[in-house]
């Protein structure tokens, strides 16, 4: 199978996810919230099954891997901003998602992987049903379907106690993900240093100049594996190829491209 059709067929169902986050307001304003919610969850589907599909045909690249991720923070995002219309409580999941972001930034600058962990994967998971609920709940025609009586207990309950209820493992998910992602963070600065060894640790202004050697050099090595592997690719090639992305995906992913590119320019 050709690898630009792979390609586009498993990129092709992130631009049906990104189009779909494009409609979500207008659908929300116009159609309400049986309506969104079906939009959000067509959206959420997208995602696992483009990444199903960069798996089965080995189609991930740069490119794809920034797509899906932009396209995952923008359905987030959008969609806490239509549960802030709905409820004030949204504003929790939506610091916790902030923090996350913080966190990777700051991964991002120590040159470490900034692609999800199992709980970051579990967190969309929980995200995609926690959102299609909380548009559910503000449906009219979705609660009389449910029958009187569980409608009569959804209304005695209140708003806030409904979506706190149906928040929270949203809520838990993006704590657990968060506290992952600040651990991931603290072990990669404990193992630069211990890499350092003993004795360097005794001085701080020694250890911070043998750990910036220490980088200069494992940069240094890296960069001959990429001059030798990239002479004959250009910026294209970087983004859109399937090896390259695998052989240093794990080597400050964005980052790297970024550097390359500018270093092609010269």
């Amino acid at each position: 199978m050709n690898k630009w059709f792979k390609f586009g067929i498993t990129n092709f169902f992130t631009a049906l996810r990104a189009a779909g986050i494009i409609c979500l307001i207008p659908v929300f304003k116009l159609y309400g919230g049986a309506a969104t919610a079906l939009l959000s969850a067509g959206c959420f589907a997208t995602d696992f099954v483009d990444g199903m599909l960069a798996r089965k045909l080995k189609s991930s690249t740069f490119f794809g891997s920034l797509f899906d991720g932009i396209s995952d923070k923008a359905f987030l995002i959008i969609n806490m901003i239509l549960l802030m219309s709905i409820t004030p409580l949204a504003i929790i999941p939506i610091i916790a998602e902030l923090g996350i972001a913080g966190v990777q930034s700051l991964k991002y600058e120590q040159n470490l992987n900034v692609q999800s962990n199992i709980f970051g994967k579990a967190k969309m998971w929980v995200a995609g049903l926690t959102i299609t609920l909380a548009y559910l709940l503000v449906d009219p025609t979705f609660i009389n379907y449910l029958g009187s009586d569980i409608a009569t207990k959804i209304a005695g309950l209140g708003d806030l106690k409904v979506f706190g209820i149906a928040l929270s493992p949203l809520v838990l998910s993006e704590l657990l993900t968060l506290g992952s992602y600040i651990k991931e963070l603290r072990d990669g600065k404990k193992e630069k240093c211990e890499n350092l060894g003993k004795n360097e640790q005794q001085n701080l202004e020694e250890n911070q100049t043998k750990e910036q050697e220490n980088v200069e050099e494992k940069e240094q090595d890296l960069s001959e594996e990429l001059e030798t592997y990239t002479k004959d690719m250009d910026l294209k090639d970087m983004l859109f190829d399937h090896d390259f992305y695998e052989k240093f995906k794990n080597e400050g992913n964005l980052k790297l491209i970024r550097s390359l590119a500018k270093r092609k320019k010269k």
